[in-house]
């Protein structure tokens, strides 16, 4: 494989017309050369690290971390943002599945996110990483299209967790918050001082909106709290009709703040994200 790249690469470099761009190109070729010489060959690299449940980072490559397809796993709590419930364990199994382990990478429509991170699936020997974490019930599947090669086998992984309630499927009201949240606890009204950052939000649900593409609910009416219908099926798991469930109540949720129409808002799909305080 990495023949064919090269001969392509030199290709390319000798089709590379005389203009005052040309020495530009050219960097911008052998930057890409490198990148993709590195995640070539028989795709089999080493893990250095584990970030949490679905990222990794492997050692001797250009190309930063890795981001496993199909899952998404609870966010890890830093220095700089709040954790999920169960971040820390989904992190463990990781770990315990890859860590320093060789590992084979499998690659699907789509070879980076708009992170610039690798996806992939993941394997250790025969063990499908992707898949074992979700059987596990410390992730829930996420097909994002075109990106669908093992879609079929990861979900009915995750079916197995929700009919074992195990992990985001089992008893969720008693779930621990990672202890530096209350770091990261704001009022909703200074909401839009906090774009694009990760936060803890508590109020209370005062009204809400529905539609066939989306359903808000708006806490003390200067958040919306957001839940698209691919997800509502993760509420009526739990039996709860989010818009009859959380209203009237005061809530703690956890989530990054997008700015959508002149207004603040935070994107859940899973009652993880979200509890009453009462």
């Amino acid at each position: 494989m990495k023949i064919s790249i090269q001969m392509r690469f030199m290709q390319r470099v000798k089709s590379i017309t005389k203009s005052p761009y040309s020495i530009v190109i050219l960097l911008l070729l052998i930057l890409t050369f490198l990148f993709i010489s590195d995640l070539s060959g028989d795709d089999v690299y080493t893990v250095k690290s584990v970030i949490d449940g679905d990222t990794i980072i492997l050692e001797d490559i250009s190309s930063t971390n890795v981001r496993y397809l199909g899952i998404d796993s609870p966010e890890v709590g830093s220095l700089d943002a709040p954790g999920d419930p169960l971040s820390d364990e989904a992190r463990r199994i990781n770990k315990d599945l890859v860590d320093g382990k060789r590992i084979r990478l499998e690659f699907d429509k789509e070879r980076f996110d708009p992170y610039g991170r690798t996806l992939a699936y993941v394997f250790v020997g025969d063990i499908f990483v992707n898949e074992q974490i979700l059987r596990s019930g410390l992730a829930k599947g996420l097909i994002i299209q075109p990106n669908d090669k093992y879609a079929e086998r990861l979900l009915k992984a995750e079916k197995e967790a929700k009919d074992g309630r195990s992990g985001i499927w089992g008893d969720i009201s008693g779930l621990e918050r990672p202890e530096g949240n209350r770091n990261f606890v704001i009022n909703p009204s200074s909401a839009s001082r906090y774009i694009d950052q990760r936060v803890v939000v508590r109020g209370k649900i005062t009204k809400y909106r529905k539609s066939d593409k989306v359903l808000v609910l708006n806490m003390e009416d200067v958040l919306d709290i957001v839940l698209f219908p691919d997800s509502l099926s993760n509420f009526s798991f739990f039996n709860i009709i989010p818009e009859e469930y959380y209203m009237g109540k005061p809530v703690e949720v956890i989530g990054k703040i997008r700015m959508y129409r002149g207004r603040p808002n935070i994107v859940i799909s899973h009652p993880i994200s979200i509890r009453a305080l009462l």
